[in-house]
């Protein structure tokens, strides 16, 4: 079929000079050849997975079991769940937002960049005809930028470099000094943010490089215990094989919210396969290479990650972590530098080794994290939600790209000249900053990383993944509305199953977070340092930042006589790799402020108003 003229104009390619720089702003995809390929997609999920969670949590998880077989149990249960998540994301991701193209009658799924926020925005549609999602994306949206980054883990970034330099030394059972802590954390996210400032090509190889260095020392943990198991080391003490041959699903741990919220950092540990679908624009043919890529990267990250822990209990025995009696305050060391200790008769020597390690792995979780947060916030920018937004929403010409326009003598085409978005790494760095700051005052910067680890596992991972399974549920129960199984562009072999599982267990996950974890607990007020029902009654409260933030717009709307009319036309190209499949080559953002359209009701109202100002003056 001819296309129209239309259709001609969104095939082709926008310039600088078709937009007007006062309101809008040309946002053009790298061009094919410095896209990210299927091992970059691998990379992403495997950087971002293998970071402090399989160093940090295992010790809890097993504590909050209080038995071997129910912690390898959790292990598993969470990489069946997260494997259900992914393959939602990529029902979603590879058929949300819906356009029509090529004179087709019926839409159909053009990737693009922003992962749930398209995913909700869709699902989740409002009756406002001139922003008719913008309630559900500041829901999302406010939620997401303050919460989604690595504070967490910059604090833990921080407390591993103090104990690798001898700064610090975790069993004397002192806190580290919170204000090196601190430092150390904000100068690693600083430095991150701009060396994705500075090159994004530079950024993708970095994470390529510690997504290989990471596996690469899993790798090294395992063998490392199967050689402890085989007598490999001196010394007098054997391996403790008794952990999985005696009382291995014998438990003093029967409250649920141990067990819930052991699943719960299960999850966390395991997040990270959502990366890639945070940059779907920028990737080469997600139709073809995500279902592949992406199943591959979970499923390396799960059995490492359960050869992990079976190696850690190689080397370390259960009653180490596990208290003998359900009232005692579990062991607060890592398994991960316990199992060193075990290893290494200086002890001192393999904690600080064991610490550089995580500190190397932690490091490459803000890698990249900064990288695909900031491309989430550039296209929240994009909706005109935020103070700024279309500086925000800009992406900038990078000083590696500036350099090489200048060495060729500007020999290089606009389209293929390396753009970062810049102000929104700024914005990503300073949320991340504001919540290593506010958890100064808790003192123990480790009860800080508990508890910025338990925020985000609870938003992000559990109500997040709870918000955009049910949506597709209701996506697929209404038919005549969304005509989803015509309409969509993947759909995974298990369907509908991985979503029913999905949400059934982030609801489960949700609810039991608000009964109160029995004493001896590793979620224990006396283990965390703060209340049990902070962190869910925080967590589930989070969509209503996002619906304050709503009403103060109207209210800005109504007060000012002014509204946010937002535009943005999306150009397409046929997918080199996949000829059948469209995807995004370039958008144009609109931001326009007009004059307020009243109501009849404020007609009247201004009408009356008039009349009598006018009586006053006669």
């Amino acid at each position: 079929m001819p296309l129209t003229a239309n259709e001609e104009a969104l095939l082709s390619n926008p310039t600088a000079e078709d937009i007007d720089p006062l309101h809008q702003r040309l946002d053009i995809s790298p061009s094919n050849n410095v896209k990210i390929g299927k091992w970059t997609i691998v990379a992403l999920i495997l950087n971002r997975t293998i970071g402090s969670g399989i160093f940090l949590t295992p010790h809890r998880i097993l504590a909050g079991t209080g038995c071997v077989g129910g912690a390898l149990f959790l292990w598993v249960l969470g990489a069946l769940f997260s494997m259900c998540a992914l393959y939602v994301w990529l029902e979603c991701g590879l058929s949300m937002p819906q356009r029509t193209v090529r004179g087709e009658t019926e839409p159909r799924g053009v990737p693009r960049s922003g992962g749930e926020k398209n995913f909700l925005e869709f699902m989740f549609p409002n009756d406002r005809a001139r922003l008719p999602h913008i309630r559900t994306t500041c829901a999302f949206s406010i939620m997401f930028i303050l919460m989604y980054n690595l504070s967490g883990n910059a604090i833990s970034f921080g407390i591993q470099v103090l104990v690798a330099c001898g700064a610090y030394d975790p069993a004397n059972g002192d806190a580290p000094d919170k204000g090196k802590v601190a430092g150390i954390a904000i100068g690693g996210l600083t430095f991150v943010v701009v060396v994705h400032m500075f090159s994004r090509r530079g950024g993708i190889l970095i994470n390529n490089a510690f997504a290989i260095v990471k596996v690469m020392l899993l790798l090294v943990i395992v063998g490392l215990g199967i050689a402890k198991a085989a007598g490999a080391f001196p010394g007098p003490e054997k391996a403790p094989l008794n952990n999985f041959t005696k009382d291995v699903f014998v438990t003093n741990r029967t409250d649920p919210t141990s067990w819930s919220n052991s699943l719960i950092l299960c999850m966390y540990t395991y997040s990270g396969f959502e990366q890639p679908f945070y940059v779907l624009a920028e990737t080469k043919s997600p139709r073809r290479y995500f279902p592949k890529y992406t199943v591959l990267a979970l499923g390396i990250a799960a059995v490492l990650f359960m050869l992990v822990n079976i190696a850690y209990l190689l080397a370390v025995p259960k009653n180490e972590i596990i208290p003998a009696k359900a009232g005692d305050i579990p062991h607060s060391i890592d398994m991960a530098t316990l199992f060193f200790e075990h290893l290494f008769q200086d002890q001192n020597q393999a904690r600080r080794a064991m610490a550089a390690l995580i500190a190397i792995s932690i490091f490459g979780n803000l890698i990249v994290m900064t990288f695909t947060a900031a491309r989430v916030k550039q296209e929240i920018a994009k909706e005109g939600i935020l103070p700024k937004s279309l500086i925000i929403a800009t992406s900038y010409t990078t000083p590696w790209g500036l350099w090489k326009r200048y060495i060729r003598r500007g020999a290089v085409r606009p389209e293929d000249l390396e753009q970062a978005p810049t102000v929104a790494f700024v914005l990503h760095w300073f949320t991340s900053i504001l919540l290593v700051l506010v958890t100064l005052p808790i003192g123990d910067p480790r009860k800080a990383y508990s508890a910025l680890v338990s925020l985000y596992s609870y938003t992000i991972v559990t109500l997040i993944g709870l918000w955009v399974s049910s949506g597709l549920l209701l996506v697929k129960l209404r038919k005549q509305r969304w005509h989803w199984q015509e309409r969509r562009r993947y759909r995974p072999w298990l369907s509908p199953a991985h979503a029913i599982i999905y949400t059934i267990a982030s609801a489960f996950m949700l609810i039991l977070a608000f009964v109160p974890p029995a004493k001896g607990s590793p979620f224990h007020a006396s283990v965390t340092g703060f209340q049990w029902f902070l962190v869910p009654t925080i967590g589930i409260t989070a969509p209503l930042w996002g619906v304050l933030w709503y009403w103060g717009l109207l209210l800005y709307e109504k007060f000012t006589d002014l509204q946010l009319v937002v535009n943005r036309t999306p150009f397409w190209m046929k997918d080199p790799d996949c000829p059948s499949e469209y995807v995004q080559q370039a958008e144009i953002i609109d931001h326009t402020w007009q004059i307020r359209p009243r109501s009849l009701g404020e007609k009247n109202s201004a009408g009356t108003g008039q009349r009598e100002a006018d009586a006053l003056e006669d």
